[in-house]
């Protein structure tokens, strides 16, 4: 190493050292040693020395720990306030409402310490979160295969192995004594999975175009066909919601979406229409008021609790048994809520949820990097849809097809939505840590 080069060496290592983005310090060097070379040609033009152009160069530079702080500044990690808070804020809701249906409804229907389980399945998403936030997803994007794999050997388990069972669907595997949905947790890795496989226009790979385009399809309706065999209807619907846009959104062929879309209703409606049960439960939604018991009676109740709750409800211990909603702690727990604490806070719950729901979309515009702003999109539609669903049973009119309150009802699914809120996060963590080389890979 040539004298200048040793002491540009020691400079640039003085000036990375305050930089805590490490994945920025090769693009750090290279600048600089770009500014450190122009600095001593134009000395050395002015007929200056070899040495004497170094020291130039040098100073003109400045202080190598007041420019590495000025670097790590501009490229320090950034912390998505707005969604710790959101988070917290639901988390209190959740636990509230646990502790209170635990009052209300002090019988056989409800959970064993109903409020300390909930906190315990917040803990472990709250484990999960960290976990998630903290990674780097550019890794993802390389073991995009790999998770997209898991999320068809995690269904593959749960149909071949003896788990425990929910609607006759073989789904939940305990593990340390707590029940894990293999079949509900899939379609958050086959979106992830999603997101690095499908290509956008113009890059290039191994396959040609025509076979891509097939490839990428073949990779989007595999686990729709999958969930519509099971059958698993709830995860096929919140799957389709979030997987389409993701593809126009990647691959900007609205034309074949559109198409897609078009082949993936049409065989839901034919496969409804093909079964007995389902095409009754379907005309059950449309006919409620002519139907004294199941899914009918079910949205009645909701209509009818809802609308005696007023602003301040009807409190967590005054109810009669025959007023009382079937699992409030579950798919109910949204009208609980209005029943039990009135529209006032129902309203501030759709307040809340909406915001959040928004703050989410909102960092897709802020990451510069593809993959990054295709993993924030899919996983705030996966919440987003979810949250939105159970806003919209306060209607009354909505299908019951248990997809869980994000965040806010009782059980296991806590935890995965805790982590794919600690992978959005991560992303946007991580906006102003990668280098312009990697931004648009």
């Amino acid at each position: 190493m040539e004298p200048n080069e040793k002491v540009l060496h020691r400079y640039l290592n003085k000036v990375c050292a305050e930089v805590k983005a490490k994945g920025m310090h090769d693009e750090i060097r290279e600048e600089l040693s770009g500014h450190f070379a122009d600095l001593m040609a134009e000395r050395q033009e002015q007929g200056a020395s070899e040495e004497e152009a170094q020291q130039y160069a040098i100073a003109q530079m400045g202080d190598p720990q007041a420019i590495g702080r000025d670097l790590h500044q501009i490229h320090k990690p950034r912390t998505p306030w707005s969604l710790f808070i959101g988070l917290t804020l639901l988390s209190a809701v959740s636990l509230l409402g646990m502790g209170a249906v635990e009052v209300g409804f002090n019988d056989h229907r409800i959970p064993d310490a109903l409020m300390l389980r909930q906190l315990v399945f917040i803990v472990l998403g709250l484990i999960a979160m960290t976990g998630m936030y903290f990674i780097n997803f550019k890794r993802l994007q390389r073991a995009s295969g790999w998770i997209y794999g898991l999320a068809l050997l995690m269904i593959a388990a749960g149909l071949l192995l003896n788990l425990n069972t929910m609607n006759g669907t073989a789904r939940y595997a305990i593990i340390l004594g707590f029940p894990f949905d293999l079949i509900g947790y899939s379609p958050y890795l086959f979106i992830v999975g999603l997101a690095g496989l499908i290509k956008r226009p113009g890059v290039q790979n191994a396959l040609g175009g025509r076979i891509r385009m097939w490839t990428e399809a073949g990779l989007l309706l595999l686990p729709a066909a999958i969930y519509l065999l099971i059958p698993s209807f709830a995860e096929l619907v919140v799957y389709l919601a979030v997987a389409l846009p993701l593809y126009i959104w990647i691959t900007r062929h609205w034309g074949r979406a559109v198409i897609v879309a078009a082949g993936c209703v049409s065989g839901l409606t034919l496969y409804v229409w093909s079964q007995a049960y389902l095409r009754d439960r379907v005309n059950r939604y449309f006919f409620i008021n002519d139907v004294e018991n199941g899914v009918g009676f079910l949205n009645r109740m909701i209509h009818s609790t809802l609308t005696t709750a007023g602003w301040r409800g009807q409190g967590i211990a005054e109810l009669a048994v025959d007023e009382r909603l079937p699992y409030p702690y579950t798919d109910f727990f949204p009208v609980y809520l209005v029943q039990s604490f009135g529209w006032a806070v129902g309203l501030l719950l759709l307040v809340l949820v909406c915001w959040f729901a928004l703050r989410m979309f909102a960092y897709v515009r802020s990451v510069g990097d593809t993959y990054g702003r295709a993993l924030i999109l899919a996983l705030a539609l996966m919440l987003s849809i979810r949250l939105i669903y159970g806003l919209t049973i306060l209607t009354g009119r909505m299908p019951l097809i248990s997809i869980p309150f994000p965040f806010l009802s009782y059980g296991q699914h806590v935890f995965i939505e805790f982590a794919a809120l600690g992978l959005l996060m991560g992303v946007y963590r991580r906006k102003d840590m990668l280098p312009a080389a990697q931004v648009s890979s």
